[in-house]
């Protein structure tokens, strides 16, 4: 099976977003074309960690808004003397070096300080673009939930408050030629060793490691809450997906198109209505491979371990089997056995915290679900920018794959297998 990734972060220059208010996902928007790709685009060459925490994406326009008001999402303007300078200012660090890192439309660099510092790996200066700098409420959330993980031995970022002790700052700067300013956050992250899940050769063991540190941040995740956190109109909760409908015009083949039909009417009748039964609470959003860091396994030699957790720009308000979903269709798209991976990792979770028999009824649809979001809104990206198509097309027709052997395959028998793997564990 093909290798799924997210789109890669030096591949921003490829892509225009469009950014504007948050858009409610019973509308048919002009989509977030970046995010998109970052959720399709799985298929691409593998990467070292860059340590950035991905872009918020709960904005848009409705097909009658976009004419007038989208524009191009534009990155932040900041020399690496500048950017030195910030850090001094804002922290009072000695910058001994400072290194650009591929980012989306924020800009991200890799600093290291000299003198006695608590964090011996670095830090990331985070200086977010001017839209998404608008919402600050949501980034105040994702700060919190990093803090809270580490304060509860979690290996994520840690945010470096500045010398004012705050969380973040906003800072008025420069833009790119046209003499005009902009307002942009800045945050100061601790960096995080390791290597991304997706460079490591899968094992068995490693797929139960991730399950398995998924259940603890959830069962950690239950404390906490903010309300930031509830985002309804966010294209990519799993709640959002009938509003796929929307889209289906945009795939050319009918049976693509009845496939993913009957996808949106299962989950409609086999998901939403249990909603109330599913547990549920603050969740990470996008536990995927390229956002697990691991090491060597100190342990077990020649295996690895889970040893961090990137980026928390879709953290939400979920039932946490979505969380589990979204951990399956990534992780089982980047090996060649797929529904055996697939009960390791639900072993592992598992091995933490029984999924309960409301959630195993609709595990099932929501793995497909994730894929289908992937799949139709790609093609909808390609539609409104042609000069993509041709790419998205070859990444979307490897999320088909995905989607034709899932759903191809029985839920019972899928089941049986993982019940199967779990007793020889």
């Amino acid at each position: 099976m093909a290798v799924i990734i997210p789109f890669r972060a030096h591949a921003h220059g490829l892509i225009r977003r469009l950014s504007g208010k948050a858009w409610s996902c019973t509308t048919q928007p002009v989509l977030n074309n970046q995010k998109i790709r970052r959720k399709v685009d799985r298929f691409s060459t593998k990467s070292s960690n860059s340590n950035t925490i991905q872009p918020l994406d709960s904005r848009g326009f409705s097909m009658a808004e976009s004419e007038k008001a989208a524009e191009i999402l534009e990155k932040p303007h900041l020399t690496e003397e500048q950017a030195g300078q910030l850090v001094e200012r804002l922290y009072g660090l000695k910058v001994k070096s400072l290194k650009p890192l591929d980012s989306y439309d924020d800009l991200n660099f890799y600093v290291k300080v000299d003198g006695p510092v608590p964090w011996l790996h670095g830090y990331t200066l985070k200086v977010m673009n001017g839209t998404d700098s608008k919402n600050k409420d949501l980034i105040e959330a994702q700060n919190e939930m990093m803090t809270f993980l580490a304060d509860r031995g979690f290996p994520v970022p840690r945010i470096v408050p500045n010398l004012q002790g705050r969380d973040m700052s906003l800072e008025q700067l420069l833009k790119k030629d046209n003499g005009s300013y902009s307002h942009n956050i800045v945050r100061l992250l601790t960096y995080l060793p390791g290597t991304t899940y997706h460079n490591v050769s899968v094992t068995h063991h490693l797929a139960y490691e991730a399950g398995a540190f998924l259940a603890r941040i959830h069962e950690a995740l239950r404390d906490f809450s903010h309300p930031a956190l509830h985002r309804p109109e966010f294209v990519w909760s799993l709640k959002c997906l009938p509003s796929l409908e929307n889209y289906l015009h945009c795939l050319k083949e009918n049976h693509h198109k009845e496939i993913n039909r009957e996808i949106i009417q299962a989950f409609r009748e086999k998901v939403l209505p249990c909603m109330d039964d599913l547990p549920q609470g603050a969740m990470h959003g996008d536990f995927n491979d390229l956002n697990v860091l691991v090491e060597e396994d100190p342990v077990t030699p020649g295996e690895y371990r889970v040893c961090g957790l990137l980026d928390y720009g879709d953290a939400i308000v979920n039932p946490y089997v979505f969380d589990l979903a979204i951990a399956l269709m990534y992780f089982m798209s980047v090996v060649k056995d797929p529904i055996t991976f697939g009960g390791h990792l639900v072993a592992g979770f598992e091995s933490v915290r029984a999924l309960t028999s409301a959630e195993w009824d609709v595990l099932y649809y929501c793995v497909v679900a994730r894929a289908s979001q992937s799949y139709v809104l790609g093609h909808y990206t390609a539609s409104i920018h042609p000069q993509n198509t041709e790419y998205l097309m070859v990444t979307a027709g490897s999320v088909w794959k995905f989607i034709d052997m899932w759903w191809g395959t029985p839920k019972e028998e899928i089941y049986q297998q993982w019940r199967d793997i779990q007793k020889s564990i």
